[in-house]
Formats: C-alpha cells, structure tokens, sequence
C-alpha cells in the first residue's frame, strides 16, 4: 500500500486507509490551530490587561524606595557574610588556624549585619525623596530625619538606645519611618509651610532652615507614640508581619511567590521589581540565620535571602542548561545565540536569553521556564527542611557561579554543592523536550527558506 497517495496522483475516497489519514492530518491540524488561536487570546488577555497596572505596581514611587533602599545595604551584608565565613570554612586545618581569632574576625559580620536597619530608615527614606516630581525635597536632609526617627522609635522601655533593633529586627519599623518622613517632609514643603530665607542667606543654610518644621514635626509625632504613650512600633510592626514572614518560609507560600515571579517574567514584567515589597522579608530571615550560624546553631529560616541561588542556576528561570543546549543545537540561530550567552549565563546574567531566544511570551518556553523554578523551589526547600544540605547563612554577590555560590552561600556545605550540580542536571530535563521542539519548528522553517 502506498503511504502518500497523494503525491503519486492518484487519490482515492474509497480507500479507507487513506481517507482516515487525511481525516487524521486534519483534525491534528485543526486541534494546533485552535491551540494556538487560545495561546494567542491567553497572551493578548495578559498584555492587554495584566501588564500594564504590573508594569505601573513596579514603578509605583513607595515600592521603588524601597527597593532602592534595600540595595543600599547589600554591599553591608556581603562583607559582613564574608567575615562571617573566613573562621567557619568547614576545613580542620583553615578552622584551627582561625579559631583563636574568630571573635576579632567576626565583629564586622556584628556590626554590618547590626546596622542594616539604621542604613535602611536612611536609604528608603533618601530615595523616596528623591522620587518626589512634583516638588524637590532635599533627601539628604530627610534620610538625616528618618535616621532619628528612628532612633525614637525603636526606644527601650528605659528610654535608652535599643542598639539590638539597628539591624534586621528593626527593618519593618526603618521602612515605616522612613516614608513617613519623606511624605511629611513632601505635605509640608508642597504646601510652602516652611521657613524661608532671603535670596541672600546661603542656599545650604535656607535649605536646613527650610526642613525645620516638616522634621519637628516628624521627630514629635515618633516622640509622642514612643514616649508619651509607651506604644512599642517595632513589637507591633513584627507582630503584623510575622504571618507574612511564617508564610515566605512554608512550601506552599514560597512556590506561590516563585509562580507569580516566574509568569510576571514570562510576560516581560520584571518580577524581581513588581514583588520587590518581599525583600525585607526575605533580609529579615537572613538577619536570623547568619547570627545563629555565628553562634553555632541551626539557622531557623529556609528561604532566607540566599536560598533562590539554587533556583537561579544562570539566572531566573535556570537558563543555564538552556544555554548548553543551545550551544550544541543544529539550528545555527540558536548555535550562535547559544554562545553569546554563555558567559553572561555563567555569571547569572540571563536577559540575553530572556529576550534574545525568547522565553518572554514564548508559549514553547513559558512552560518549562516557569517549572523549572517551581520544581527546584521544591526540592531545595525539602532537602534543607530535614538538614540534608545547608541554609542560607550568607548574602553573596548575585553574580557568583552556580555550585560555587552553593558553597559560600550555605557557609561551605558540600552536600549543597552536590545538589547544585543535580539541579543543573534536573533543569536541564525539563528544558530538553521543550528546546527541541522549538528547535524542530526553527529547522523546518530554515529548510522551507532554503528550499
């Protein structure tokens, strides 16, 4: 019987062999177009509809403070881990060596680490200033009055400095007062009731004068809850958080937040930036794992900031193996696509293959890009919940290769390594059948062009 009677001219209804192949052709065609007719509705829905109020929540002026804010303090934490790190390399020879100067090594994790609230009420308060269009606020002069702001409310019952809220335990209350005190400072300056000087006077001198009263103000508002009515912000502030932070830390509240983070990526939001709001989150568990670590214990917290270092192999997404493939693929766009990528990928720099393969609005990629990160959520969270590899202990440069920031950023965990290299491996399934039928379709096309 002849396979294609098609071709030889010399089609026949009667046949019925041929006739249920052709039927077959076209309900398998019919069933791709109206895939593809959903797939089309489905993006046009989230770029119509979705991406814009996203693209906007990203942009959005209290959010980039405090985004803007919390970079401020990662150069801190990374030193800080650093020294964290020197005398607890888990290597007999390197820790005897160490030992007797631990103490002295470790006072730059204590006083980094110990200060990133105290930074934080500084920053978020500079840059929420500074995003002001409408009116020019000095945001110098109103990081200097978040800075005592918050030093008023974060008081001890003693009325004395409570120097153990300077660092990640007092972050919730460092953002709270640092956007009150650029709001307030905005109120007022917007409203010109201020001092004001002769053109004469100095314009450092009209500019201090001119944020006396919008700081007064501030400084007796935190002065009158903290003092006079003995309201405690900072017990109340983690209180009202901590369900937020128990939720990041469970199973199910971390892959919800990696889906949301992977599909806002899928659609080119940038979903580091719409669900920036989590970071303090995220820096607070850290603040717990690193003085436990520092003390010898278990890191109580899983999915402290460091953890997403084995989610991210080669950047969001776990593109790293993605790139390999494309390295090796016989379609030459991908080939050379594949090898301008990779030295960005193995620093974790993934937005040429983001935008250059692409996985955004990509139906063929969508799919694993967004498991990938949920598999590897998974897996990870699991083998640090029963302690088969380490927690995060240490804030590291995003940039740091995979396997090696396993390394460092679990304080020297070789388990954790060896669960890098399987996540390489495990991402790399995932991608595999998805990459080649792209890669199919991309064949077919240069072989249709060519002929």
């Amino acid at each position: 019987m002849q396979l294609f009677p098609l071709a030889k001219g010399n089609f026949n209804y009667s046949n019925k062999h041929t006739f249920s192949l052709l039927l077959d052709c076209t309900k398998k065609s019919a069933r791709g177009n109206e895939r593809r007719k959903i797939m089309n509705k489905i993006l046009m829905f989230v770029e119509d509809k979705l991406v814009p109020p996203l693209n906007k929540m990203a942009n959005q002026h209290h959010l980039n403070a405090v985004k803007n804010g919390m970079m401020v303090t990662v150069p801190l934490t990374i030193i800080g881990s650093i020294f964290l790190l020197i005398p607890n390399i888990p290597i007999d020879p390197i820790q005897s060596f160490f030992e007797p100067y631990a103490a002295m090594i470790t006072t730059v994790n204590t006083i980094t680490i110990g200060i990133v609230g105290l930074v934080g009420a500084a920053s978020v308060a500079y840059y929420f200033a500074l995003g002001y269009t409408d009116i020019k606020i000095d945001p110098l002069i109103t990081a200097f009055v978040s800075v005592a702001a918050f030093l008023l409310a974060t008081l001890t019952d003693e009325y004395a400095i409570n120097l153990e809220l300077f660092g990640t335990k007092g972050l919730f209350t460092a953002i709270l007062v640092a956007l009150m005190s650029g709001m307030i400072m905005h109120f007022f300056q917007k409203r010109d009731l201020v001092i004001h000087f002769p053109d004469t006077v100095p314009p450092l001198v009209s500019k201090s004068f001119m944020s006396l009263v919008p700081a007064f103000v501030i400084l007796t508002i935190i002065w009158i809850i903290r003092v006079i009515l003995g309201i405690n912000v900072n017990q109340i502030l983690m209180d009202c958080f901590s369900p937020f932070v128990f939720a990041l830390n469970t199973l199910p509240g971390f892959l919800v937040f990696m889906f949301i983070r992977s599909m806002l990526w899928s659609v080119g939001i940038h979903g580091g930036a719409v669900l920036a709001v989590a970071d303090p989150f995220f820096l607070t568990m850290f603040g717990a794992n690193a003085a436990a670590f520092a003390a010898g214990t278990q890191p109580p917290y899983i999915t402290a900031s460091g953890f997403t270092m084995f989610v991210f192999l080669g950047g969001g997404g776990a593109t790293l193996p993605l790139v390999l493939m494309m390295i090796r693929s016989k379609e030459k766009g991908f080939s050379t696509l594949g090898k301008l990528c990779l030295p960005a990928s193995i620093f974790e720099i993934n937005e040429p293959v983001v935008f250059g393969v692409p996985l955004v609005m990509n139906p063929y990629m969508m799919i694993p890009y967004t498991l990938s990160t949920l598999i590897l959520s998974a897996g990870t969270y699991l083998l640090m919940l029963f302690n088969i590899i380490g927690r995060p202990v240490a804030n590291i440069p995003w940039t740091i290769p995979p396997l090696f920031s396993h390394y460092l950023v679990t304080g020297g965990n070789i388990p954790a390594v060896i669960w890098g290299g399987i996540s390489l491996l495990i991402a790399g399934c995932i991608y595999y059948p998805f990459f080649k039928a792209m890669e199919r379709q991309r064949l077919a096309v240069e072989k249709r062009i060519g002929a």
